[in-house]
């Protein structure tokens, strides 16, 4: 077996190694979110366009099988302390060595990079702790000297959500959101609202939980915000955007989903965002809702991860009707210089 990065110019190659990284992905899921073959090969082979972290891919090979993927993201600017992984192996190739091996060349190479805290994710089926050791990803993070830090709830909601529900929302919401009014788009943000639309990205950051992560919240500016999503759109993403405004036209919350590209139905709520002193009180949701079904009728569920302490989060998810199917572990281990 060999360890190697990934050649981006071979379509072979790549073809075998995303089939791997899809296959294992998707291994004993409920409605699995996998990014898109296209949209992860054009983020790969503009790594170095890429402000904000560098983006490494590696395959296990056996002759010319790809028996493993592993992604290795190095943080540039911010948390610049943190490698984190992702080592995937189908099931037919599990228990024979090759995680481990992908995982030994992934913290080698972040150690040259002067990283000091490996960090991955574990999604599991299931809800509750005893979720992490049942799963095989979880299992492999624990042996490989990984703790839990944090966890998630990944919640879906099929959509087109029925049109009883979102005006039953929408009376509720005008009863007490008089003083604001919510405004939404496809693709790029406005170039009037980045400034504003950048802050609520900070603050989003910073109030999120994080649990007893290593990392630090980031600052966001302008610039920062519309490079992002001209990535996204690059990749092949549709952004559908809903931004609520009060009486003083300041932006107060905004929520952000990326539709993936091709015909895939799932779609992941990248950010959803609203001062705490405004929670409760606008039709964001049922707007939103509104726009992805006007612009990407095909898509049938909608993801989002929040944390079980979010109380905020967690009450518009009932409200909507979201339902737990996973629990998503994020995890960190100490990176000294020998072990």
């Amino acid at each position: 077996m060999e360890i190697r990065r990934l050649d981006l110019r071979r379509h072979d190659e790549t073809d075998a190694w995303y089939r791997a990284l899809r296959e294992a992905a998707s291994a004993h899921r409920v409605a699995p979110v996998v990014v898109e073959r296209e949209a992860l090969l054009t983020s790969l082979r503009s790594n170095d366009g890429n402000p904000n972290c560098d983006r490494r891919a590696y395959g296990a090979w056996c002759g010319t099988r790809c028996v493993g993927a592993a992604l290795l993201v190095l943080p540039r600017h911010d948390n610049t302390h943190l490698a984190e992984i992702g080592v995937d192996v189908p099931p037919h190739a599990r228990r024979r060595g090759v995680g481990r091996a992908m995982f030994d060349r992934l913290r080698d190479a972040a150690r040259q990079e002067g990283r000091t805290v490996l960090a991955t994710e574990v999604d599991a089926a299931g809800i509750g702790p005893h979720t992490l050791t049942a799963a095989p990803g979880g299992r492999f993070a624990l042996a490989c000297g990984f703790s839990p830090k944090h966890t998630e709830l990944r919640r879906v909601l099929d959509v087109p959500v029925p049109e009883e529900r979102l005006r039953a929302l929408e009376e509720t919401a005008a009863k007490r959101a008089t003083e604001y009014h919510v405004v939404g788009w496809t693709g790029l943000p406005p170039l009037d609202v980045l400034g504003p639309f950048a802050h609520l990205h900070t603050l989003m950051d910073a109030d999120v939980p994080t649990g007893e992560l290593s990392r630090e919240p980031v600052v966001y500016d302008a610039e920062r915000v519309l490079r992002g999503q001209e990535r996204l759109v690059e990749q092949g993403y549709g952004l559908v955007t809903t931004l609520i405004r009060d009486q003083d036209d300041s932006p107060v919350g905004y929520t952000t989903m990326c539709v993936m590209g091709g015909d895939n139905q799932e779609v992941p709520q990248d950010n959803t965002f609203v001062l705490r002193s405004r929670r409760g009180r606008n039709a964001l949701e049922a707007l939103h809702l509104r726009l992805l079904n006007e612009h990407h009728p095909h898509v049938r569920h909608v993801h989002t991860w929040t944390a079980e302490d979010n109380d905020a989060m967690r009450a518009v998810n009932q409200r909507l009707g979201f339902r737990p199917v996973e629990t998503m572990y994020q995890l960190e281990r100490a990176l000294d210089r020998s072990a």
